[in-house]
């Protein structure tokens, strides 16, 4: 998901009538395929992709390690799945391509795009990797003529990924399975409801499924899991910022980024949430790094400033990709309730964090907002504890989005894992030994071979890949912490 104000990550939204899964496509016949992979001329194979509207080769770059050639794709789909000859928006992909015998790891990332890398299972199992970016986000947007809120839906989304895996399981025919973190986490699993046959498995990271509009079960799991001292330490420090270091955090607000008279608002928006960002962004290793009561005011405000960056710019401005995220959880996902009982009672300005809907209603006054509908989050949630084969769960122990934590499932090719003392960027490679070799086990089934990559390379590339999501989040905390007034 998003930050609401300093951290926050995600999900998705829509609903049909029926809520069963969709009865998977009936298998092409041997002579219908043409977009068979060419090793030696991928790019033109790459075009006879159905769908597919364009193919560029761009530079991999960095994050992408070892042999590999990257492609720049546009998807032709459709603004409704249930209108295939209705109006369509372009969706851009984005493919790392090692070999065409290679699996495929496949993910909507629930976001605009995050360009080329790798994540830990292509890492790992040196896969081919191919990420779309969400309906509505980055460039992958209708025209303004074709906008349309109510195409926001869960089962739409599921559908753009759909149609996306049947198109390329015709150019890559070994094994397949999606994956995602946070909101794209959410996003696999969404796609495996609806369509579960159309990979041979799912491991999604840290995927919340939200219960409410606003969710206070979040902050349950925070009273319950956090390790103190430090939770407790940066609460105090939180209501200190509030009470008694108040007019010192105004003086550095002024000094550091300004204010324009909204200090006490900036402030108020940076600190609500600053222990929920702190879980999810920095973790138990940053504990040490908590200024004590004794700390200077200085050192607070470093602390605060360093950790999250400035809440405020008056030059970010808003786009209707934003408020299509917004939407999704307004709509059918929910949302997080991030700000905890220890801190709500000492806002003294409402408009500094103001709720989701408020700020959805401020932004796009003339947009009405159906009732908030959990169904499709219900029975997935149901599908993925009772009926889910081959799908493997990671989940951070104090990342504050494992309050929204789908169970267990019970199926035996299945498997629920918590990472000891892990945040957000929670990874298969960081288990415990035992744990990490059963979780592998079931991916080694799924892509048919075993990992030949290292671990470290692969909990570095699960680190990336939540910093590559924390900074899509930054402008959302950015936008959401400067008053109405001020932008």
């Amino acid at each position: 998901m998003r930050f609401s104000v300093v951290a926050s990550l995600a999900l998705v939204a829509g609903c049909g009538d029926n809520l069963s899964p969709a009865a998977p496509d009936a298998p092409l016949a041997p002579d219908a395929y043409v977009a068979v992979c060419n090793e030696n001329d991928v790019e033109a194979s790459l075009k006879t992709v159905p769908g597919v509207t364009s193919v560029f080769r761009v530079p991999c770059e960095g994050a992408v390690r070892g042999p590999a050639t990257c492609y720049a794709l546009q998807f032709q789909q459709p603004i409704h799945a249930t209108i295939p000859n209705g109006p369509t928006f372009v969706q851009n992909l984005q493919l790392v391509h090692r070999s065409c015998d290679a699996p495929m790891v496949v993910a909507d990332w629930g976001y605009a795009s995050f360009g080329f890398f790798d994540d830990e299972l292509s890492s790992l199992y040196r896969t081919n990797s191919l990420w779309i970016e969400h309906r509505y986000q980055g460039e992958s947007i209708p025209e303004p003529y074709n906008w349309d809120w109510t195409a926001l839906t869960i089962e739409n989304g599921a559908n753009d990924m759909h149609h996306v895996v049947q198109g390329f399981r015709q150019h890559y025919r070994s094994r397949w399975i999606s994956t995602g973190a946070s909101k794209g986490g959410i996003t696999a699993l969404y796609h495996r409801y609806f369509f579960p046959d159309d990979v041979d498995g799912s491991v999604p990271y840290v995927a919340p499924a939200s219960r409410q509009r606003v969710d206070p079960i979040y902050q349950q799991y925070l009273d319950a899991n956090l390790p103190n001292p430090c939770a407790q330490s940066l609460r105090n420090l939180q209501i200190s910022t509030l009470t008694t270091r108040r007019d010192a955090m105004l003086q550095k607000i002024r000094a550091t980024i300004g204010g324009g008279g909204y200090e006490a608002y900036y402030l108020e928006s940076m600190v609500a949430s600053l222990d929920w960002g702190f879980w999810q962004v920095a973790g138990v290793e940053a504990c040490t790094s908590v200024p004590s009561s004794e700390a200077t005011d200085d050192e607070v405000w470093d602390f605060i400033y360093n950790l999250f960056g400035t809440g405020a710019h008056p030059a970010v401005d808003e786009t209707k990709s934003e408020g299509a995220l917004t939407y999704e959880w307004l709509t059918e996902q929910g949302f997080a309730l991030q700000i905890g009982r220890h801190i709500s009672q000492l806002l003294q300005l409402p408009d500094a964090t103001p709720t989701m809907e408020q700020r959805f209603a401020y932004d796009f006054p003339g947009v009405d907002l159906p009732a908030y509908n959990s169904s499709v989050t219900q029975a997935t949630r149901a599908w993925a504890r009772d009926q889910a084969e081959n799908l493997v769960l990671i989940y951070g122990q104090f990342d504050p989005w494992s309050g929204g934590a789908l169970d267990a499932p019970v199926k035996a090719s299945s498997g629920r894992y918590v990472v000891p003392q892990a945040s957000h960027s929670a990874a298969i490679s960081s288990l415990p030994e035992a744990e990490r070799a059963e979780a592998l086990a079931h991916v080694s089934r799924m892509l048919g071979k075993e990992p030949v990559g290292s671990f470290d390379v692969a909990r570095q590339a699960a680190k990336h890949r939540d910093a590559l999501i924390g900074a899509t989040m930054r402008r959302t905390i950015v936008r959401s912490s400067i008053p109405s007034a001020a932008r």
